[in-house]
């Protein structure tokens, strides 16, 4: 009887056991919990309280994610990406050329996206009366030139610097943006975060650091200087987010994360919180850095997946071709969510097709006509013109010919029929060949306005379709002349390229001597132009902005064998575009 009992008793307790688990199991839906995800993000160490207040409000949200952030330095969290010891690293500047090269070769895809803006605030003692300096004054006091800062305007005492140690992304930024890849001074503190420099600078009469803006919120202690680009310039203060976001603060940059590749899964859904204006861009501005700008926002949801596919056309120009090309290529890595489709035809084309509203973008080496303005408003369409780079229009001969300098009235005589043999201009005896574009292209219309003085062309130019097809020709025609974009001649052999010299009696340049082109010493230089409907909108200003963009398309411009647009040229023309 005790043994039946106790089995008896034995059993019950089992049931019992099976039933509270199946209570249990009940209570949560059937279901095990699903397990959490940890995210690894490690870098730039100005980017350190506000990854950790992003990471504490992220999973606030989604208590399924973990994110873990860690310091030390821009480069050491690249580092770790390439190394794949990181899902994302967090940095205070772009990254280099030399370390996305590094991390392909490791099998890395580095992918970047804007997160938030920072102004680099440069701090000194509250007691110190200086209130402003300019940027040569700054590079000065860090390069060690400037050493007591009664040579700046301020008190007999002298300058303690502080800076950050040299793996940071804010002394990479400051190296490059203020001393001109300069030299800092020896006598530098290195620091290892921006905290440590104000508390350093606190503490310390004649002290000056430089820190992201998100350290000085509410910090007793310490001034904050104003900038000034130069002598006769407005001064502004990092505090002022109308001066940071439009580039008057001279120290402003944005701050970056990079992943391996397109992120999807919860590093996606990490990325999509930051930039969403409400959340991860909130948090930023309440940290005390500033959040992105509407199209930053959109340039960055556009590479995780979360903006509509879009295409924009552009045509025309034969000479910016090849420029429009590699424009078009390199703005695709980074923009994949828009597509740039290309076409030559020459400017006329362009315009023409601009006013029939068959194209986005007219792309022109030459200037739209009063005629045509009136045929795209009578047509409904309003041209918005752009100068986008500088050309300096190359004369080419075969390279045998001994031939290296013409005047432009020569150069005109050639080409209008009246010197029909090399030895008119202290060359061979050998008749001249002439190549030149066809009627439609904006560089046969610039050269027939500049060089002809709208004069006629001899009825013997051989009329190219393109640039190459005139480089080709002149490359197997001894006697051979013909004018193509600069881009075009780069490393091409067989050929030589010109000097010109406005009249006998001036210096001769040559269009592949920058400064020549865009001081107007070179005679036949000019802007290449996109000419839009209106102002820029959705995916054809994200285009514009790009191409406008000193470190993006006119890089590019640079690299193809043309020039950038100067930096004035460039601010009245990125003011088009709303900034």
């Amino acid at each position: 009887m005790e043994k039946r009992n106790m089995i008896i008793a034995v059993g019950i307790v089992a049931i019992l056991i099976v039933a509270a688990v199946g209570f249990a199991l009940a209570s949560s839906g059937g279901d095990n919990p699903p397990d959490k995800t940890t995210i690894t993000q490690k870098g730039s160490d100005t980017m350190l309280e506000l990854a950790t207040a992003w990471a504490e409000q992220f999973q606030t949200e989604d208590a399924n994610v973990t994110v873990e952030v860690a310091g030390g330095g821009s480069g050491v969290g690249i580092t770790a990406l390439k190394n794949k010891q990181t899902d994302i690293a967090q940095s205070s500047r772009s990254i280099k050329a030399s370390e996305i090269a590094d991390c392909v070769a490791n099998g890395v895809n580095p992918v970047e996206f804007k997160v938030a803006i920072d102004g680099i605030a440069i701090i000194t003692h509250s007691s110190n009366t200086i209130t402003n300096l300019t940027v040569e004054q700054l590079r000065g006091i860090f390069n060690g030139t400037i050493t007591n800062w009664q040579s700046v305007g301020g008190p007999n005492l002298a300058i303690t610097l502080y800076g950050r140690q040299s793996t940071s992304g804010t002394y990479s930024y400051f190296k490059e943006h203020i001393l001109v890849n300069g030299n800092y001074s020896e006598s530098m503190q290195m620091m290892t975060g921006n905290s440590a420099i104000v508390d350093a600078v606190k503490i310390d009469n004649g002290g000056v650091g430089y820190v992201g803006i998100g350290y000085i919120s509410g910090v007793s202690g310490i001034d904050v200087l104003s900038i000034k680009k130069d002598s006769s310039s407005p001064a502004y203060a990092p505090t002022n987010e109308t001066a940071v976001l439009s580039g008057k603060y001279n120290i402003a940059r944005y701050l970056f994360l990079y992943t391996d590749g397109v992120p999807t899964g919860a590093v996606k859904d990490w990325m999509d919180w930051i930039l969403t204006a409400d959340k991860g861009q909130s948090v930023a501005s309440d940290i005390g850095f500033y959040a992105l700008p509407w199209y930053d926002v959109e340039e960055g949801k556009g590479k995780l997946g979360g903006m509509a596919a879009a295409t924009v056309q552009q045509k025309g120009s034969d000479t910016m071709l090849e420029l429009a090309t590699a424009w078009a290529e390199q703005f695709g890595q980074n923009d994949s969510w828009i597509t740039v489709e290309v076409a030559g035809g020459g400017s006329g084309v362009g315009i023409t097709a601009l006013k029939n509203k068959q194209t986005d973008i007219a792309q022109s080496s030459r200037l739209i006509k009063a005629t045509e303005i009136a045929d795209c408003i009578a047509n409904g369409v309003n041209p918005v013109e752009f100068a986008v780079a500088v050309d300096g229009i190359a004369i080419i001969t075969h390279a045998s010919n001994n031939v290296t300098t013409l005047t432009t009235p020569q150069l005109r005589g050639i080409y209008n029929g009246t010197i029909t043999n090399w030895n008119q201009v202290g060359g061979p005896n050998l008749a001249i060949t002439l190549y030149g574009r066809q009627s439609t292209s904006g560089t046969y219309a610039y050269f027939k306005e500049h060089v002809l003085v709208n004069g006629n062309y001899s009825v013997d130019m051989q009329m190219m379709t393109g640039n190459a097809a005139i480089v080709d020709a002149v490359k197997i025609d001894s006697g051979g002349i013909g004018y193509v974009g600069i881009g075009y001649v780069n490393g091409v052999t067989g050929i030589d390229v010109l000097m010109i010299k406005k009249t006998s009696a001036l210096p001769a340049y040559s269009p592949l001597d920058a400064t020549a082109v865009l001081n107007g010493s070179y005679d036949i230089a000019r802007y290449l132009y996109l000419y839009t409907d209106g102002t820029p909108e959705g995916a054809i200003w994200h285009w514009m902005n790009w191409i406008l963009d000193a470190n993006k398309g006119q890089k590019v411009a640079g690299a193809i064998g043309f020039y950038a647009l100067p930096s004035d040229v460039l601010a009245s023309q990125r003011a088009k575009l709303g900034f």
